[in-house]
């Protein structure tokens, strides 16, 4: 074969390897290919191909490149993302002696700065939420829901949760689409106050322990929620203590639920909807934090 022949062949192959990502990137990881295609670098912006190495972003999709071999820097920024575990949060706060409602209470859809309608009208703050948007993410934020938490904080009365949890439910919803549904104990928040002491009268419960690993985790089936997605998390009360306890009177009641709501006078009749300590039995309302941990993305500052 005459040399020019096989000098041709050769640098046909050199341009072939440069414009062919994949096989591009694995020659030029060894030393001896990538000094040897340097050279022709130059070439192959001449002719039109972008001579990219074998860098990528920090996602590892390749970095772009102008046509003349220089690399696109507003397309690089635009691929680059602040990545890091995160968490979204939101509180129901009843007061003592409410009685909840049928209508659900919606987590998420009242932003920093809005009022509050559970509490009063309230102004809600980041003590209350780090939502800023009514029910999604504005771009370019994004968010991967790895698992849902509640949280009650410290102060609930043992009453008031266990009327939460027994007679609550919830359910997360993605653009309407229900994905996720069931009760509170499913979900503990892993996390909370734990200790001992030789007083007298105090006491405070979680859902769930206080320990990071003890959180039901959605792995490989975990969620994402793009820009200005709407989702929500939906807390519900469908029935009355006549229909979840199979009671036609008071005195069918468990004794604890007899005893505080009704011989006390608090309510009077069973065909009525959970309802929280009032402060004149000891009640300190609820306060449950609603989380979602996972990932989130937003721009690099």
């Amino acid at each position: 074969m005459q040399p020019f022949i096989l000098y041709a062949l050769l640098l046909v192959a050199a341009f072939l390897v440069l414009a062919t990502p994949a096989l591009r990137d694995k020659l030029y990881m060894r030393e001896d290919v990538r000094h040897t295609l340097k050279p022709l670098a130059f070439l192959a912006s001449e002719w039109g191909m972008a001579y990219a190495g074998t860098q990528k972003t920090g996602q590892g999709t390749p970095v772009p490149y102008l046509s003349n071999g220089n690399i696109d820097i507003n397309a690089l920024v635009g691929q680059l993302v602040d990545q890091r575990k995160d968490y979204v949060y939101d509180t129901l706060k009843l007061a003592p002696g409410t009685t909840v409602t049928s209508q659900p209470y919606r987590m998420f859809q009242v932003p920093i700065g809005a009022a509050d309608p559970y509490n009063g009208g309230i102004t809600k703050t980041e003590q209350e939420t780090n939502m800023r948007s009514a029910g999604f993410f504005s771009p370019p934020y994004d968010f991967i829901l790895n698992n849902l938490g509640f949280y009650f904080l410290i102060g609930a009365q043992l009453f008031d949760i266990q009327t939460i949890m027994n007679m609550g439910w919830f359910e997360f919803k993605i653009l309407q689409k229900q994905q996720f549904m069931g009760h509170f104990q499913r979900h503990p928040s892993g996390m909370g106050v734990t200790g001992m002491t030789t007083a007298t009268n105090q006491q405070n419960w979680l859902n769930g322990l206080a320990d990071p690993k003890a959180c039901w985790q959605f792995g490989d089936w975990r969620k994402y929620i793009p820009p200005q997605v709407n989702f929500s998390l939906n807390i519900n009360f469908t029935e009355t203590y006549q229909q979840y306890y199979n009671a036609s009177a008071a005195s069918s009641l468990p004794s604890a639920i007899n005893t505080e709501l009704f011989a006390s006078g608090v309510l009077s009749s069973v065909a009525t909807l959970p309802t929280l300590l009032p402060q004149s039995r000891g009640g300190n309302g609820i306060q449950l934090l609603c989380i979602m941990n996972g990932i989130s993305n937003g721009p690099v500052q």
